[in-house]
């Protein structure tokens, strides 16, 4: 395979999520959100997976293992060296007040993977505003050596 040079893991990064959170974004006007997947491949093309089905009230345990074996699988048949989950999520500020966010995991096969939560709300025409974004730096959890799949 041929590596996209000009761009760095980062880059490649960045180049995801401003696509994922567009999409997601569009998503979130319309109704109907439903968790996804996506990858980017080496010419930029960015390939989005959603699934066949989806159980109510999954947990995010349950969800992040059938991303985390959907987007394994993707990105071995594509090569691909970024990829990214996107899940639609409440969580808590203050007394106990809950506040909807896009929780994106993202990661690049040479470079980090990261959680980024962006808190969203409605504006009066039922746009979605995200706000500032917050990223925490976890372990790889797609790109992972074969011995440490479980």
């Amino acid at each position: 395979m041929q590596r996209d040079i000009g761009m760095t893991p980062q880059e490649q990064k960045d180049l995801l999520l401003g696509v994922v959170t567009k999409l997601a974004t569009k998503r979130l006007e319309e109704g109907g959100f439903i968790p996804f997947g996506a990858t980017l491949g080496s010419k930029r093309d960015v390939k989005l997976l959603m699934p066949k089905s989806m159980k109510q009230n999954v947990t995010r345990d349950e969800l992040e293992a059938y991303w985390i074996r959907e987007l394994r699988k993707a990105t071995a048949e594509d090569a691909c060296k970024t990829a990214c989950s996107c899940a639609d999520v409440r969580v808590p500020v203050g007394e106990g007040e809950l506040v909807p966010a896009l929780l994106i995991h993202v990661e690049h096969a040479e470079g980090s993977a990261e959680d980024i939560l962006y808190p969203y709300r409605k504006d009066e025409s039922s746009g979605i505003v995200l706000g500032e974004p917050t990223s925490a730096a976890i372990k790889h959890q797609i790109f992972v050596p074969a011995e440490d799949v479980p």
